[in-house]
């Protein structure tokens, strides 16, 4: 038996990093819409099924807000994810998918091509979160940082129209009153017009490198910040949600039709995470010396991690057993 102890934790990640552009099975090349020649595609979804991939998404069920996340609104068809908020029997009804231990990743490129249809009392967004968020104070970067790359409204909490924008935000510390911490881009004007983006394909990325983020639409950099930075990986979330008379506006009256007749949902085309060699540290053994059983065993261990401020202290010892 081999006792181990390690002062940073480690994640043995053993992946082949494709070049910077690969070819999926529609057999389109496709590269980041940034100029980014050392990465390499680590992870998609282009939504080819017929219904969500169940080995990359988990779907949430649970009240969130003033609405019930519910498996029915989430539909995959034409190589299309589909995410509709409506309304049955005077309750709001709305979808929530999230990749919590099927993937997660620490550093790169993340990526999705997202046509919003929002509508007041309602927002879409595209976000990056670790489910240790706030469980230490004042340490985003070991603690986990909510990383929200778009989120999209129809309107503001005054009414105004908002749809040719969209925010980027991030918030750590938890979410108490008091302890919570945040900071945010504002409203991006998405088009150099001020134009609705309102039922029109865009992508929409974040570059999280162990310096800071930049925030991009149609691969040109919207907002960058150096300021709470996660050191650790997460997991992606696409989400609708639903909150009355808030940040999003007033939900209609009558609400947002029934699940046929909806027009307020969240199409997703594809979603991509590009990553440097690397991004997960990776650990091998570079010298083992083997005795008899009974006797001390010695292991050593290199690791390659792109992130400076990491540190690696780890020791092994044992003996060997039949």
């Amino acid at each position: 038996m081999i006792d181990s102890c390690s002062r940073h934790t480690l994640l043995i990640f053993i992946a082949g990093l494709t070049t910077c552009m690969t070819t999926p099975s529609s057999g389109q090349t496709i590269s980041p819409s940034m100029n980014l020649s050392d990465y390499g595609l680590t992870w998609q979804d282009e939504f080819n099924g017929i219904a969500l991939d169940a080995s990359k998404w988990e779907a949430t069920t649970n009240p969130r807000h003033d609405a019930f996340n519910t498996l029915e609104a989430v539909s995959v068809s034409d190589g299309v994810l589909r995410i509709t908020t409506y309304t049955e029997n005077g309750t709001h009804h709305t979808g929530f998918i999230r990749t919590i231990n099927k993937f997660e990743a620490r550093y790169g490129f993340f990526e999705a091509r997202i046509r919003f249809d929002s509508t007041p009392g309602e927002w879409g967004a595209f976000w990056l979160i670790a489910p240790t968020v706030g469980s230490i104070i004042g340490d985003p970067a070991n603690a986990g940082v909510e990383i929200d790359i778009a989120e999209h409204r129809a309107r503001d909490k005054s009414g105004q129209d908002v749809s040719g924008k969209y925010v980027a935000n991030l918030h750590w510390d938890g979410y108490d009153e008091g302890i919570h911490q945040s900071t945010g881009s504002g409203l991006i004007q998405a088009k150099t017009d001020d134009s609705s983006i309102q039922g029109e394909w865009h992508t929409y990325g974040v570059l999280w490198t162990p310096n800071g983020y930049t925030f991009t639409f149609d691969g040109t950099p919207k907002w960058s910040t150096t300021e709470a930075v996660s050191r650790i990986p997460e997991y992606l979330k696409l989400t609708c949600e639903v909150k009355n008379d808030n940040w999003a506006g007033s939900i209609p009256e009558g609400g947002f039709g029934n699940l046929q007749s909806s027009r307020t949902f969240m199409q997703v085309d594809w979603v991509r995470v590009w990553q440097m060699p690397n991004a997960h540290p990776e650990i091998h053994s570079i010298g083992n010396q083997f005795n008899t059983v009974g006797n001390p065993i010695q292991l050593t261990i290199q690791a390659s991690d792109p992130d400076p401020d990491d540190t690696l202290d780890y020791s092994a010892s044992g003996a060997l057993q039949n």
